[in-house]
């Protein structure tokens, strides 16, 4: 994500489609790494990106990270009706770009030695977590 990330070694890999597998990551920690973010300074009155974040991660928790597709996103946070045009209204895709930002920008200041990162990689809606090697976990 950023060169403090590239510094830390972090274990990175996207999150699998179905149950929730990754053993180096614990769902309780991405819940205590969700809850700084959400309480930080970087995200602080950007409600419809913690909303857009805590669906996306809750939704791979959950085992549904095949069903992040930008229409579900569009109807699911952002109260689209089901027949609505992403061509069209491209409010998944901006808003996705602005979180991306946000989150680099929280990871390059005050969530720089949190022990978990969690990142939405370009291009897709399924997030990943790296677990720093630098940073105790717990």
């Amino acid at each position: 994500m950023n060169q403090d990330l590239d510094r830390t070694n972090a274990r990175s890999a996207p999150a699998a489609d179905g149950a929730f597998d990754r053993p180096d990551v614990d769902p309780t920690e991405i819940r205590n790494e969700m809850e700084r973010i959400r309480h930080s300074h970087s995200m602080s009155g950007c409600n419809r990106l913690l909303q857009l974040l805590n669906f996306v991660v809750e939704s791979t928790l959950r085992g549904d990270a095949s069903h992040l597709k930008e229409t579900t996103i569009g109807v699911e946070v952002f109260g689209r009706s089901p027949d609505y045009d992403p061509k069209v209204d491209t409010i998944v895709r901006s808003q996705a770009w602005r979180l991306r930002t946000k989150l680099r920008k929280y990871y390059s200041s005050e969530g720089m030695n949190d022990p978990l990162v969690i990142d939405i990689p370009t291009g897709q809606y399924v997030p990943s977590f790296h677990a720093r090697d630098h940073v105790e976990i717990g």
